[in-house]
């Protein structure tokens, strides 16, 4: 068995080389849906908010282009989890890990 926080810090060196290979695939497939579903909720918002209320949909784009957009390619899996569950909940990452158990 693994800790999540091994994957959160992507440190498998602890493991052996067959579960570090597993460990990799799985974190791999983790960033990925997280940055899936977080692109996923801020285009849906914004797509939203363009047809009800032209201020919301500006004041995001706004700030995108004022403070530029680091980017979920740079950020760490653990950032990506945070933001995910500050805007998702509990019971929706509990979702997506069953999405990575799937393709795993």
């Amino acid at each position: 068995m693994f800790n999540i926080n091994d994957i959160l810090s992507e440190d498998f060196t602890k493991y052996p080389e067959d579960v570090q290979e597993f460990m990799q695939g799985y974190s791999e497939v983790l960033r990925e849906k997280l940055k899936e579903a977080l692109r996923k909720d801020l285009a849906d918002k914004m797509l939203k908010d363009i047809d009800k209320n032209n201020e919301t949909f500006m004041t995001i784009l706004t700030q995108i282009l004022d403070n530029g957009c680091k980017g979920y390619n740079k950020m760490s899996t653990r950032t990506l989890l945070n933001m995910f569950l500050e805007k998702k909940g509990q019971e929706d990452f509990i979702n997506l890990l069953e999405e990575v158990n799937k393709e795993i």
